[in-house]
């Protein structure tokens, strides 16, 4: 009967971020693919690349959110 609205998100990163966070991820994350002789550090731009394009495409960053949690929480703790 009844249907609750789903909650609306708001980006916590302006356009302009989101843009150049989503070129950058998917210009990295094709750096990526060419072979190279450290495959490691291959894998790490991939997984970097591929944050960023989701931060850009999504707007919101999950590593923001964690350290300003943590400084929240330690400044409560003073």
């Amino acid at each position: 009967m009844f249907r609750a609205k789903p909650p609306v998100v708001v980006p916590e990163i302006s356009t302009e971020g989101r843009v150049v966070s989503v070129i950058a991820g998917l210009l990295l994350a094709a750096s990526a693919v060419k072979p190279r002789p450290n495959r490691l550090l291959s894998v790490l731009a991939l997984a970097t690349g591929s944050y960023l394009a989701y931060r850009g495409a999504t707007g919101h960053c999950p590593l923001t959110e964690a350290v300003r949690d943590h400084c929240r929480h330690d400044s409560r703790a003073r």
